[in-house]
């Protein structure tokens, strides 16, 4: 009777304590890959367009498909890289149409999880994650022009926030603003 109640006491406390444990959305050991799409403005560094003033410095806003990877190296932040393809249309004679392809890398805080874990409360921290980060990159765009088609340098950089719903453990959607790596971009992220 007291090996039953030893055990019976023992699985009781382990179910228990199992009960209030949830896994987060961002944890140090989250790996991630993520497919999007959105709007960038990469600057351009052009000596055709600078029109005899040196080298110009222009950033056209063009449509993006972005594929991105995160991987946490501590409880609340997450380094990666960025790449993808994009582009834009040439609409008048003077504009012409261009092929961007960005590499970068990303920093991102999570304190959304943060928060969660200061707090002590239910704020769904296990499907809901929102962060803070920069990017920093650089990449080649090809423009096409009618009178001048050419390769030239792109760079891009800066914060963004972002927010991430995982509908089922390891598949969310994601969405992001800022400025770097893109102005607007949502899609679809996987835990590995």
């Amino acid at each position: 009777m007291k090996k039953i109640l030893i055990t019976l006491i023992t699985v009781i406390t382990f179910l228990t304590a199992s009960t209030g444990l949830k896994a987060q959305a961002w944890e140090r050991d989250t790996k991630l890959l993520g497919i999007g799409l959105g709007a960038s403005s990469f600057y351009h560094i052009d000596n055709y367009y600078s029109y005899g003033y040196g080298r110009g410095w222009y950033a056209p806003i063009t449509g993006q498909f972005n594929f991105f990877g995160e991987f946490g190296v501590h409880k609340y932040v997450g380094i990666g890289f960025t790449t993808g393809l994009g582009g834009r249309s040439g609409w008048a004679y003077y504009y012409a149409g261009s092929l961007n392809i960005p590499i970068g890398v990303l920093a991102n805080f999570h304190f959304y999880q943060l928060i969660a874990d200061k707090t002590g409360k239910d704020i769904h921290a296990d499907k809901l994650d929102i962060y803070a980060g920069v990017t920093v990159g650089s990449g080649v765009a090809f423009i096409f022009d009618p009178n001048n088609n050419h390769a030239i340098p792109i760079a891009f950089g800066g914060p963004h926030v972002g927010i991430r719903y995982y509908f089922k453990p390891t598949i969310g959607v994601t969405g992001e603003v800022g400025f770097g790596k893109s102005i607007i971009n949502a899609g679809l992220v996987f835990k590995l």
